[in-house]
């Protein structure tokens, strides 16, 4: 279905491609039975100069020829390539996260590079060797066949069915192994990603032989699988290459005899050689053509399965966002249980709570506790049932995700900063005015840090935003989230990387901002949250206390420990 899309909109460019091809091939049919004419005609002591002006038109002509299909043919292919990684990248962006959870982002890398270039050239080169070997094997064995000598014809052929037996049977090995060696090629660029991503962490830890050890076991794994694949390829190219050649020897010694018996002229065994090297090196070429096509077959295959995969998040609600959602911020949980699809205990157990519009909730508790299951489930990031969660008396599943999100303010704990200028990553392709991003930068408490900057604003990051210290990437993630003016502003663990003056400071500015949005605010730490006026504490799923920070502490309870820990540790006043 996917590629037919493609093809109804590519086919003619593509058609004409196959066409010159064809056309090409036919031409190349009759080089060898001029050159046979003219051996002849030397023979005789004859003039060849027609023959050779002939054979300069058609090489000449092959050449226009040969420029143009592949313009036709490889142009398609690469604008198949461009097709396929969009269709992946956009089916990646709405697909369940349950598949990132699994899968990791290696598979989703070699798709889009190694399976896409896969494809690209069985359906480029592997088809124009198809092609090569299909009009010149059939046309050439023709010419052989009827109009030089059909006994020389059928023994010359001899050997060439045990090259296409071992292709059939050795083709679905190639396949089964192929697809072997890019599984474990997914698995070894996940691996090298997280191991090049957290190299810090290597370095903090003295971790690297540890870590060089692992990566060895899993180079090993992909090492195994490619040389399964030789072997196999080590089999079949010396059958496809011995037997063709046994065809010159056949052709040589019957047709030897046949100049000898005058059945056959000097210039006939010479146009039928000329024949049978334009059946022999499509054969030859024969194992090539199998591991382009099965390793393109085997590749289409994991991009058919990835593209058919139902996605979470239904397209076309997803784009309409020509309708602004206007929430008031009320937010209410009705027996809320949510478990993640790998996970075997439920993240949130019965939760029911009612937050009126406006307010400003604190959330603190143990890690694993369900604080940041609970803000990904108000941004339908999991599916939840029915009923279940309501936002400005809507139940959340009858609202479009992205309306739903464009009223919303989302600082996840990771900063998830991309590649581009601090103010690209804080208006994340939105069109605010630069006034918008300084005073987003200044509620967020990082514009000093980057008009300190040579080239401010315009200052590129690095990967995930690694010319900035933990800190300021947070501060940053905050900016993106301020600028949008959301209704539902969600704070997770922003304060987890900065000293305690910039984080009394932020709180103040979230002051100044709180009036008639509301604002969720997920921290470890009781001081980011003691001056919500409402608190929940949250242990293994559930609401274990609820109240403000003085009833709380009353209360002697899970909050009250907390407290005291980080009061000990200086963390709190």
């Amino acid at each position: 279905m996917i590629i037919r899309e493609f093809l109804m909109r590519h086919w003619p460019l593509y058609g004409l491609g196959i066409t010159l091809l064809i056309i090409t091939d036919l031409l190349s049919i009759l080089i060898p039975r001029t050159i046979g004419r003219a051996i002849d005609i030397i023979g005789g002591n004859g003039d060849v100069t027609d023959s050779l002006w002939f054979l300069a038109t058609i090489a000449a002509t092959m050449a226009v020829l040969r420029f143009f299909y592949r313009e036709c043919i490889m142009g398609t292919t690469r604008r198949l390539e461009y097709f396929l990684r969009n269709q992946i990248f956009r089916q990646a962006l709405y697909l369940p996260m349950s598949i990132y959870d699994e899968a990791g982002p290696g598979k989703l890398m070699a798709l889009t590079v190694n399976d896409v270039t896969s494809v690209r050239v069985a359906v480029g080169l592997g088809i124009m060797l198809l092609v090569d070997a299909g009009i010149m094997g059939v046309v050439s064995f023709t010419m052989m066949f009827r109009s030089i000598d059909p006994t020389l014809t059928l023994v010359s052929v001899l050997p060439l069915p045990l090259v296409f037996i071992a292709t059939a049977v050795l083709g679905r090995v190639v396949h089964e192994r192929f697809r072997r060696v890019q599984e474990k090629f997914s698995v070894l660029t996940e691996f090298t990603q997280e191991l090049f991503g957290g190299v810090k962490v290597v370095k903090a830890f003295g971790a690297e032989e540890i870590l060089t050890a692992r990566f060895a076991d899993v180079n090993r794994d992909n090492m195994t699988a490619n040389l399964a694949l030789a072997e196999i390829q080590a089999v079949y190219i010396p059958i496809t290459h011995v037997a063709p050649l046994t065809c010159y020897a056949l052709a040589l010694g019957f047709g030897g005899r046949l100049i000898i018996e005058n059945r056959i002229s000097v210039g006939d065994l010479a146009a039928f050689t000329g024949y049978l090297g334009l059946i022999i090196w499509p054969v030859m070429g024969l194992g090539y053509l199998i591991n382009i096509v099965q390793r393109g077959r085997a590749s289409w295959l994991r991009i058919r399965d990835f593209l058919t995969i139902l996605p979470y998040e239904n397209r076309s609600e997803v784009g309409d966002s020509s309708t602004p959602l206007i929430l008031n911020g009320d937010i209410e949980l009705r027996d809320l249980t949510f478990q993640y699809p790998l996970a075997s205990v439920p993240s949130l157990r019965g939760i029911s709570l009612r937050i009126p519009a406006g307010s400003t909730v604190g959330i603190v508790g143990r890690t694993g506790s369900g604080k940041t299951t609970l803000l990904r489930l108000l941004l339908r990031l999991y599916p939840v049932p029915d009923g279940k969660i309501f936002m400005s008396g809507e139940d959340i599943n009858r609202l479009g995700f992205v309306r739903l999100r464009s009223a919303i303010g989302y600082v996840p704990q990771d900063a998830a900063l991309f590649s581009a200028t601090i103010g690209e990553n804080i208006t994340f392709g939105q069109p605010y005015d630069r006034q918008a991003v300084r005073d987003a930068a200044r509620l967020a408490v990082v514009r000093e840090d980057i008009d300190a900057r040579a080239e401010g604003f315009a200052s590129r990051l690095g990967e995930k935003g690694t010319r900035l210290s933990g800190g300021q990437q947070q501060r940053v993630a905050v900016a993106r989230a301020l600028i949008r003016r959301p209704a539902l502003l969600l704070l997770d663990d922003v304060f987890s990387a900065l000293d305690y003056r910039t984080q009394a400071e932020l709180i103040d500015n979230l002051h100044e901002i709180e009036a008639g949005r509301t604002t969720l605010i997920v921290s470890q730490r009781v001081a980011a949250v003691k001056h919500a006026p409402i608190i929940l504490v949250m242990d293994e799923g559930k609401i274990a206390e609820m109240g403000t920070h003085d009833e709380l502490i009353d209360a002697g309870g899970l909050y009250y420990r907390l407290y005291e820990q980080q009061l000990a540790a200086g963390e709190v006043s």
